[in-house]
């Protein structure tokens, strides 16, 4: 978190990928980091359950705490982040550690957190996991919608504050 807390607005990372499989134990002062960096510097979490019904709750857990006033939400399959650049007709996982649905955060129109429940990044190893060429493929194309996502919402952010700076 203090890599995360050193970057200055624009500056900070689009994204950040988020997996494991046991506890996420962060302080207050690293859940307002957290809050901080998806609010005031415009940035997403991409969440991944890597193995574990419990790290499922956990990162429920952890999100209640960054934005307690947002509750998650099933992410449609129809909504921009499943459609651009790649339509993704259901959603690709390896395990379903904690569920088969994608939950979302959103403020203000804006994903802040999309969390994939079945350890998409299993997936992307060289082995893939053992899973079949279509489930694999289909995960690289979800994170590349994710990032694109991240990316896209996060350059509209900056060239709006450079616009109204007059630069």
């Amino acid at each position: 978190m203090a890599q995360l807390s050193a970057f200055e607005g624009e500056k900070a990372p689009p994204f950040v990928y988020l997996t494991g499989q046991k506890n996420i134990d962060l302080s207050n002062d690293e859940i307002k980091v957290l809050r901080e960096y998806l609010i005031d510097k415009h940035g997403m979490i991409f969440g991944d359950n890597g193995g574990s019904a419990h790290f499922h709750n956990q990162f429920l857990s952890m999100m209640r705490r960054v934005l307690p006033q947002v509750d998650p939400v099933q992410v449609p399959l129809d909504d921009v982040i499943h459609r651009i650049p790649y339509p993704i007709p259901y959603l690709p996982y390896v395990a379903p550690h904690g569920g088969t649905n994608a939950l979302g955060w959103k403020v203000d129109g804006r994903w802040v957190c999309y969390y994939h429940p079945g350890d998409i990044g299993d997936a992307w190893t060289d082995d893939h996991s053992g899973v079949p060429r279509e489930i694999w493929e289909s995960c690289y194309r979800l994170g590349t919608n994710v990032i694109n996502y991240a990316y896209v919402e996060h350059s509209k952010w900056r060239d709006s504050r450079n616009a109204d700076r007059g630069q």
